[in-house]
């Protein structure tokens, strides 16, 4: 080990942070701690980016590649090009259960985001409890949506079924009511129970937002004569479009990718007609009814992954343009209120 080596490094003499040396042996010593570094900081990203590329490139390269193949999973796959993907386009049942599935996550957003909103507005008003009630809100979130889905069940079948059992009580029904039974009735209790476990989450991110806006907005606004609705329109809703904006992409994107719930809480019944894309398509991955048909089950796979890529990508573009619209209007305004001032 020489002199240099074990000279402390300082700022300003070929230190991390300081400016580079001028003399031949600080050059030295600083090019070589960093080629050391990029050495380090290459190693690190290299054995971080392998758990990626073995657990989410390979098999998402595998789906696509046997997207164009039959194969059962027995003999040997069979080259049959875009044959799949023409099956899957001519499939009535699947195009059905792309549409349960947009209307699932439609429903579930529609309700599910003003109630969490509405909630997080009357949390953040220093209310007593508040903490207990974000606990409350919250525990369904941790709980898993497959056991969320059979403890439903248990609640809204037919037969002993809780909520039949309360409202017999209540004399709101004369006879037990098969939730689960019709289209409609089950469709509905998908959207509801979604709604139960993703509402918590969505309250606490809405809360977050709303504690970052300065209280002295308010006070301002409260001076000047303006109600809790307009204050509400003119400050809350602009300044949580931030956090709104990725509550909005997370609920979208979530509620695209349902499977569990509707696996144990329907199984796509009456007849798939709650039938979602994923549990369609899981049906030809593993069912025996279906013959594990792995091609077309992965061309659905693919189908499925490109339709929630473009409606995220609306939803981005749509978002943009209203923010870029904004902007624009609150620039004219500005402009406006100088010429007036002038």
């Amino acid at each position: 080990m020489t002199v240099l080596d074990r000279a402390p490094l300082t700022r300003g003499a070929g230190t991390p942070g300081g400016a580079e040396p001028k003399s031949p042996a600080g050059r030295h010593r600083f090019d070589g701690w960093r080629r050391r570094e990029r050495r380090l900081a290459g190693t690190i990203g290299f054995v971080a980016l392998i758990p990626f590329v073995l657990f989410a490139l390979v098999p998402v390269a595998y789906v696509v590649v046997l997207s164009f193949m039959r194969y059962n999973g027995v003999g040997d796959p069979t080259w049959v090009g875009i044959h799949n993907y023409a099956l899957a386009f001519a499939d009535s049942s699947w195009w059905s259960s792309v549409t349960n599935t947009l209307v699932l996550a439609g429903g579930s957003i529609i309700i599910e985001l003003p109630l969490a909103l509405l909630l997080a507005v009357l949390l953040n008003r220093a209310l007593r409890w508040t903490s207990g009630f974000r606990t409350v809100f919250f525990l369904p979130h941790i709980v898993s949506i497959a056991v969320m889905g059979v403890v439903f069940f248990f609640i809204l079948r037919p037969v002993d079924g809780i909520l039949n059992g309360i409202l017999r009580g209540m004399g709101v029904l004369s006879a037990d009511v098969d939730w689960l039974g019709s289209g409609p009735t089950a469709m509905l209790s998908l959207i509801l129970v979604s709604v139960w476990s993703g509402f918590g989450i969505n309250t606490i991110f809405f809360l977050v937002g709303l504690q970052t806006i300065p209280h002295d907005v308010y006070e301002s606004a409260s001076l000047d004569g303006a109600s809790g609705w307009q204050q509400f329109r003119a400050i809350t809703l602009p300044m949580l479009t931030p956090v709104m904006r990725i509550v909005v992409m997370l609920s979208i994107v979530f509620s695209l990718r349902s499977f569990d719930l509707v696996k144990t809480l329907t199984n796509g019944g009456p007849a798939g007609q709650t039938d979602v894309m994923f549990t369609y398509l899981f049906e030809y991955f593993f069912s025996l009814q279906r013959g594990s048909q792995y091609g077309y089950a992965s061309a659905l796979a693919v189908i499925a992954s490109v339709i929630i890529a473009v409606v995220s990508i609306i939803y981005l573009a749509m978002s943009r343009a209203n923010e870029q619209r904004s902007d624009f209007g609150d620039a004219r305004r500005r402009r406006r209120e100088e010429r007036n001032a002038r």
